[in-house]
């Protein structure tokens, strides 16, 4: 009764074997020649029981793991260890190649003599070929962006040298319309006096430019070391460093309790007085401006969670612009209006952009035209912050 109970067993193993389509599972002998063949193996190789019961496994090695001997390898492995596991290329029947992760397991009789092997092996190409794509495309992605620092680089050493070494013939050219209005004043007629008034505005504005284009290429080469900056203090400071445009303009600036956080102390200083300096600039003919400055609600950026961060808002009642322009109005040399109607260079805000992006922080802005602007800054609080480091960190 135990004996047919047990050949029943057997015969229930080897149907629901042979039953198995995603797996090549067959048995060899001591030799490594097949002795079994299930309908999976048949799917993935090839072969059908016919034609490879009785050859030796190594009929679907490629000739170079043949040349090394892996096959026999393998089956000492196995022998010595009881199991052995491998991924590798393997031939199909008709030549072709396949990735496949291979499972083999020795069998022991009782007295220990081995009577053969179980071979599991699953065909796994697709993820194979997945994988290095991926590979190849991440390769190409590395080449891309090296080569995109060195053309940033490139790029910032060039605004550099070019901001830098311009600087002095453009002083000379304002020195000498400045000695010829003084020394040949009373010989000029109004037309001579117009041209060098345009000379000197030209080259001051050409000296604004390549400051504010020095300024934007040494954001990410020429900063500080983070620190604690106390940004009361930094408002204060700009605020009476803008004092006489404000005078001018009747303008106001006030602030609610700010934070400290850690960052590069002077870039803050020119990130909020390009801010504020925007916002008296931008303003209503005949309306005197007021910025007010607040902290507003956090929201998680860049792997930082919101209790991980600090929003600022930066809000004027000056001219406002349509949202639709907001990608625009971050762009180096981008203007919403003439020179004519405002003065500068169009990279005031560029700069900001590039000083909160080094502070791994992000800004934005709401307006409507004709009713104000709010620059909304959200920066970390510091820099070693542990969502940085959390994979739960909200997104």
């Amino acid at each position: 009764m135990r004996a047919e109970a047990l050949r029943q067993s057997e015969e229930r193993f080897r149907l629901m074997v042979e039953a198995v389509k995603d797996y090549g599972i067959f048995l060899l002998d001591p030799t490594g020649h097949v002795a079994s063949w299930n309908e999976g193996a048949q799917r993935i190789k090839g072969y059908t029981p016919d034609e490879i019961i009785g050859k030796h496994f190594s009929t679907f090695y490629p000739q170079e793991a043949l040349d090394r001997g892996w096959p026999e390898y393998e089956l000492e492995v196995a022998q010595k260890e009881g199991r052995f596991e491998d991924e590798g290329w393997r031939v199909r029947k008709d030549g072709s190649r396949f990735w496949a992760n291979v499972i083999i397991t020795a069998l022991f009789a009782e007295d220990q003599r081995l009577v053969g092997f179980t071979k599991v092996t699953r065909d796994l190409t697709e993820r194979k070929l997945q994988e290095e794509a991926l590979r190849e495309s991440e390769a190409r992605l590395e080449q891309a962006n090296r080569e995109l620092a060195r053309k940033n680089k490139d790029l910032q050493d060039f605004a550099y040298v070019a901001s830098h070494d311009l600087q002095e013939p453009l002083r000379k050219i304002s020195s000498f319309a400045e000695l010829l209005e003084l020394e040949n004043r009373n010989v000029l007629n109004e037309q001579g006096k117009m041209y060098v008034d345009r000379i000197r505005d030209a080259a001051q504005r050409m000296s604004t430019l390549l400051r504010d284009l020095l300024a934007y290429s040494r954001v990410a080469t020429r900063g500080q070391p983070f620190q604690p900056v106390d940004l009361n203090r930094v408002v204060e400071e700009v605020t009476g460093d803008l004092q006489i445009l404000l005078e001018e303009h009747r303008g106001h600036v006030a602030h609610d309790p700010l934070p400290t956080i850690e960052a590069d102390p002077t870039q803050m200083r020119q990130l909020f007085q390009n801010l504020i300096g925007n916002a008296l600039k931008f303003h209503h003919k005949d309306v005197p401006p007021v910025v007010r400055i607040t902290t507003g609600t956090p929201m998680s950026v860049n792997g930082y969670r919101a209790w991980d961060v600090q929003t600022i808002v930066v809000e004027d009642n000056g001219i406002g612009f349509d949202e639709q322009h907001l990608d625009r109005i971050f762009a180096p040399f981008q203007r919403l209006h003439t020179r004519r109607e405002f003065e500068g260079a169009g990279l005031g805000l560029a700069i900001c952009k590039r000083i909160v992006e080094r502070h791994e922080g992000d800004i934005t802005a709401r307006s409507q035209p004709g009713a104000g602007s709010a620059f909304i800054v959200t920066l970390p609080v510091r820099h070693d912050a542990p969502s940085q480091h959390d994979t739960t960190a909200e997104h």
